[in-house]
């Protein structure tokens, strides 16, 4: 996580697929433990939860169509450094604090409040 907590996570809150404005905390983007991808960690904006999502390197929207797949057969392993970036802040991302919420569907993809937000402050370890 970024920085000192403000709030604590609150367990109360009913579950509720929710856009919420923009993440205004920061959140760190740091390379995934085998090194393919990259997991950003941060503090829902709706229920305060810690919250951790990974983005792999070579699925759909992570820099990986395009020449180099062309020329080579294969699908890199690692985007553009410069490119890791803008695309985790174009990013939709999900409250996965890991909190059955109170009315959380037995079908919800995601184990959190139901909120989903844009990140506008995110350092990416190791990107330019």
């Amino acid at each position: 996580m970024t920085g000192a907590r403000t709030v604590s996570h609150d367990f109360e809150i009913v579950y509720a697929e929710q856009d919420v404005d923009a993440a205004t905390v920061s959140f760190t983007g740091r390379a995934s433990a085998d090194g393919l991808g990259v997991v950003v960690t941060g503090d829902c904006p709706r229920c305060h939860g810690s919250t951790a999502s990974e983005y792999r390197y070579g699925l759909p929207g992570t820099g990986t169509k395009g020449l180099w797949s062309k020329l080579t057969g294969t699908a890199r392993t690692e985007p553009d450094p410069g490119s890791v970036v803008e695309t985790l802040r174009q990013e939709t991302y999900f409250c996965e604090c890991g909190h059955p919420h109170p009315q959380l569907p037995g079908n919800a993809v995601f184990v959190g409040c139901g909120a989903s937000w844009q990140v506008r402050s995110l350092i990416v370890e190791g990107a330019p």
